[in-house]
């Protein structure tokens, strides 16, 4: 489980930069201005973990023809056919 988010002020990580970014490789660091975190320093490593599993929402209006018709004309793959008993609700023995 990660570390919770060191907060610092913007003068303290101006003075000490190189400490922080070294601290931001071990946990997030929140820059505070005015008593306001603003912003978070955090490693390369986290940053790419967590735009892996950034997700793009699309309303179905806003898909284009092309895109839409394709969903509404796929088919379901025999192998996926196979999964449908796991969601039968009918209770056995």
């Amino acid at each position: 489980m990660p570390e919770s988010l060191l907060a610092v002020s913007a003068k303290d990580v101006a003075n000490r930069f190189g400490f922080y970014t070294d601290e931001a490789m071990q946990r997030p660091i929140g820059i505070t201005r005015h008593g306001t975190t603003r912003v978070v320093m955090l490693s390369l490593k986290e940053y790419e973990r967590l735009m892996r599993r950034d997700r793009q929402v699309i309303r179905t209006e806003d898909l284009d023809d092309e895109t839409l018709d394709a969903i509404l004309n796929a088919e379901v793959s025999e192998r996926s056919k196979a999964l449908n008993y796991l969601m039968d609700d009918t209770e056995t023995g």
